[in-house]
């Protein structure tokens, strides 16, 4: 995990911290709700910020009604392009200078509605919407056994996330859960390629395989004649 990253363009982090980023992306852009299940609360005392909490009296609708993408919602806020969901005041500078540099940032790289339903997400290039949803299952409608009212339907909600591939929720008798099972990639826009690997090298060339440089094999030594060898003695 402390290894570096090489990517294209370059990552100014480790292995870890891209991990980190990844998921924080993902999760931000694919946990969703039921919209209505939540709401901000109203702060008690003055400088705190809003926090969400679960709506009163609210009933989270049968499957039919939750086939539709208006149906749903984030569940977190929507990460900025500086990398932050919320945007700081410039620092050193005076309080209306700074008032008037974050108004430009929140002009510039806007925060979205918290709950923003899913259906206003941007579409993905060759598809209608960013998400694509259906029932599954046995979606017969079935009374209940009194003292219940009403009917009960055993089909799921799939909703399927286009832009980020093997994030998916399901919902089922009013509970629901999101989970991701994919490779981190997002689909189309700008991200980070991983680079080519290097060329692989070639193996050598094997050597012809020769004979051991023993010299002449004995038997092929012709043996000297008597007398050679004396008369090459005395020339010496």
């Amino acid at each position: 995990m402390n290894a570096a990253v090489d990517v294209n363009p370059a990552f100014p982090g480790k292995e870890r911290h891209l991990l980190r980023v990844t998921l924080a992306r993902i999760f931000a852009a694919t946990a969703i709700a039921p919209k209505g299940l939540f709401e901000m609360n109203e702060p008690e005392e003055e400088g705190q910020k809003p926090e969400p909490k679960f709506a009163e009296e609210f009933v989270i609708p049968g499957t039919d009604e939750l086939k539709v993408l208006e149906a749903w919602c984030n569940l977190h806020p929507n990460i900025l392009k500086v990398g932050r969901t919320e945007h700081l005041a410039p620092e050193g500078l005076d309080e209306e200078a700074a008032a008037e540099q974050l108004a430009q940032l929140e002009e510039t790289d806007k925060k979205e509605e918290r709950f923003r339903a899913i259906a206003e997400h941007d579409k993905v290039e060759g598809y209608e919407a960013a998400w694509i949803s259906k029932i599954i299952g046995d979606n017969q409608g079935y009374n209940q056994i009194p003292p219940k009212e009403g009917s009960v339907s055993y089909g799921v909600n799939v909703l399927r996330s286009i832009r980020w591939p093997g994030a998916v929720t399901v919902s089922k008798g009013g509970k629901f859960t999101s989970i991701y099972v994919g490779y981190g990639l997002k689909r189309g826009g700008a991200t980070k390629n991983p680079v080519e690997p290097p060329e692989v090298i070639s193996d050598p060339v094997e050597p012809v395989e020769n004979p051991e440089p023993q010299g002449k094999d004995p038997a092929e030594v012709k043996a000297p004649v008597e007398g050679e060898e004396e008369a090459g003695s005395d020339q010496d």
